[in-house]
């Protein structure tokens, strides 16, 4: 508020308050209008907007001549004119300024903001408003395309984030304390929620982008999806086999980044160590990529079949997953020392790296496991990786399994080179 108060000392209070309602009421005003113009409806733009934003201002620089309750009456008073305002229109034309009409009662708001010297607050509210505002043919795009599976798969999602996670109890159980419930609801809304976003980043954006933009979505999801579609496909169009190999190589190289964003999140510690061998398996699957694709205007349909975003029976049996994980990690290590957790490393890493990487990065909490943690780690991708592979080389064309397989191949080398060393 420093800068604010320098310009106040060279502008009258008043005066200022009055430019940055002036400010908001054209920044609304103006999506209003271009609306208007398009849709050739509409009765507020460029210059009732401003008008409701200084009167808003106005009536809340009063209240210490007055009383507080002027705003709140005029409010009111507001809301009744807009009202009264449809009572001799036709009900279509109300529906369709029903928009425009919270966008005044906002603007209006807006304005006895700027009167209590929330000058800030009041513009990023008025920027966000206006970006809904102008996003509604994306929105109805959006919209008209999301199918009831995947709306109730939303609905689900919002049940399990905000009506029962909440309320799970935040305490440890079972041996050693190694169950806490509201734990493995977060990893379950965590990881489900990744899902969620690559899933309509991928219908909505990388189905018509390409081979690669696709599979760099669809990577954010699951890697072994994106290999197990464009391997099938490499069969049914062996000269695109080569575009398919790149699009799997970039698919596994989205899993490092993922996979170290996961191990920032539950152990900061243990993520400088998986970093560096994380960021070379990506540079080379990146690099290999780069260098198979190349322009064409041949662009097939990239659609990737992955499921419903938001299985709730995938969901738990991810957290089953996890906690089956997280027992074998603790028993392995008190059984068979270090060689068992590398054992629960390659049974892990053939089905998926995310609950080990979680479960591993709870394990290293403990400095003195931190070495050891980011070398099963690795252990357990490379164990993901080989699947890959298999799936390219044996479902695939030739040359995309060739492909895929000295890819991968070299990047398994690199890894258990570097679980030795660091072990």
């Amino acid at each position: 508020m420093d800068d604010i108060k320098i310009i106040s000392k060279v502008i009258d209070p008043y005066i200022l308050g009055v430019i940055i309602s002036l400010g908001i009421g054209l920044i609304l005003g103006l999506e209003r209008e271009y609306n208007n113009l398009k849709e050739d409806k509409g009765f507020a733009g460029i210059r009732a907007f401003p008008i409701v934003a200084i009167l808003g201002f106005a009536l809340g620089s009063l209240t210490d001549i007055y009383t507080v309750w002027l705003p709140i009456v005029a409010f009111g008073a507001f809301i009744f004119f807009l009202g009264f305002n449809h009572l001799y229109k036709e009900t279509i034309a109300y529906e369709r300024s029903f928009t425009t009409n919270l966008a005044l009662i906002a603007t209006l708001l807006l304005g006895l903001m700027v009167s209590a010297a929330y000058y800030r607050n009041a513009v990023a509210t008025a920027v966000i408003i206006v970006t809904l505002l102008s996003l509604k043919t994306r929105f109805h795009t959006v919209i008209s395309n999301i199918t009831s599976d995947e709306l109730f798969a939303l609905i689900k999602f919002s049940i399990i984030a905000l009506l029962i996670l909440p309320f799970l109890p935040n305490n440890n159980y079972g041996p050693n304390e190694l169950l806490n419930p509201f734990e493995i609801g977060s990893i379950v809304v965590i990881v489900s929620f990744l899902n969620f976003i690559g899933y309509f980043l991928v219908k909505f954006v990388g189905s018509k982008k390409g081979i690669l933009l696709t599979a760099i979505l669809g990577g954010l999801i699951s890697s072994t999806a994106v290999t197990w579609s464009y391997a099938s496909r490499s069969i049914e169009s062996p000269e695109l086999s080569k575009k398919y190999a790149a699009g799997i190589i970039i698919a596994s190289a989205i899993m490092f980044p993922r996979l170290a964003l996961l191990t920032y999140i539950f152990n900061s510690a243990l993520f400088m160590y998986v970093a560096i061998p994380f960021a070379i398996f990506s540079i080379i699957c990146l690099t290999v990529s780069l260098v198979l694709i190349k322009e064409d205007s041949n662009k097939p349909d990239t659609n990737i079949k992955l499921g419903n975003p938001m299985n709730l029976l995938n969901a738990i049996g991810f957290g089953v997953i996890y906690v089956i994980i997280l027992f074998a990690v603790f028993y392995s290590n008190q059984f068979f020392g270090e060689s068992g957790l590398y054992y629960s490393a390659l049974i892990a890493g053939l089905a998926d790296t995310d609950a080990i990487t979680i479960s591993l990065a709870k394990f290293a909490l403990d400095e003195e496991k931190l070495k050891l943690a980011s070398s099963v780690i690795v252990t357990a991708v490379m164990s993901n990786m080989l699947v890959k592979l298999g799936i390219a080389a044996f479902k695939g064309s030739k040359i995309t399994g060739k492909l895929v397989g000295f890819t991968f191949g070299g990047i398994i080398f690199i890894g258990v080179i570097y679980a030795v060393i660091a072990h």
